[in-house]
């Protein structure tokens, strides 16, 4: 049986995309999406929220960090990656979900939209 490693998101910024560069000048954009769950029916219980750390690269990345902000509705589709390291001694991790592909679904507060410069509603990267 083969391996697969696929996860599709739809949920809204938490905060604005943050973008850097690297050495040799490609765009890396790191963001998270906020992912309601149903609604509890435990009046005492808050409603679960999942909150996914985002990466993503090259062009994808630029357009992320260009046209979105805290609060936009995105749907984001890529591959869960397991970041490991040591600090001060101590083993950490932290998973990440990849992404490949972004679409972009209108500004916070609407029901569909684009962004300023974009030409004919494919948003997808």
């Amino acid at each position: 049986m083969a391996n697969y490693n696929r996860t599709i998101l739809m949920g809204n910024l938490t905060a604005d995309p943050e973008k850097r560069f690297t050495k040799d000048g490609s765009a890396v954009t790191n963001f998270t999406v906020a992912v309601n769950g149903p609604p509890s029916k435990d009046p005492d219980r808050e409603d679960e929220v999942l909150f996914m750390p985002c990466v993503t690269f090259g062009k994808t990345a630029e357009a992320v960090g260009k046209y979105l902000s805290k609060g936009d509705p995105v749907l984001v589709d890529g591959r869960l990656r397991t970041d490991k390291w040591e600090q001060d001694g101590e083993k950490k991790s932290r998973t990440v979900l990849r992404v490949g592909l972004v679409q972009f679904l209108g500004r916070k507060g609407e029901a569909s939209g684009e962004p300023e410069g974009a030409s004919d509603g494919d948003l997808s990267f």
